[in-house]
């Protein structure tokens, strides 16, 4: 398959009349799941006095670290947490532009940079 051809099966962006592209996240989400990449599930609980689940949080941290890996980083190395780091930052500052552009309200802007302020600790839940 060609370039091209798999270019074509990328849905068009949807811009609602603003200059930010916005690309249906259940879309892609099902795309990728179809592909065959692992997904973190929800843990069964072990039995009474078991082994407890692991947090949401931690599942994330590792599905991140899954996902560096794929691409031969990981989280635990100190350079690639210090660059993850300022991605998130930047972030929250285009959270911050999408605020002060109406793009996203008060609460929506909260929510939001809510969830990337979680992803800063996933570096420090993993085992290293």
């Amino acid at each position: 398959m060609s370039a091209a051809e798999s270019a074509d099966r990328t849905p068009a962006p949807v811009t609602g009349g603003r200059d930010a592209a916005i690309i249906d996240i259940a879309t892609r989400v099902g795309r990728q799941a179809s592909k065959g990449r692992r997904t973190v599930s929800t843990p069964h609980p072990g039995p009474a006095g078991g082994p407890h689940p692991q947090s949401p949080q931690k599942m994330l941290a590792e599905h991140f670290e899954v996902t560096f890996n794929h691409h031969r980083l990981s989280l635990t190395d100190e350079k690639t947490a210090t660059a993850y780091a300022v991605t998130l930052e930047i972030m929250r500052g285009m959270l911050e532009g999408a605020q002060a552009q109406g793009i996203v309200d008060e609460g929506q802007h909260a929510e939001l940079d809510a969830m990337v302020k979680g992803m800063e600790s996933a570096p420090r839940l993993l085992d290293g």
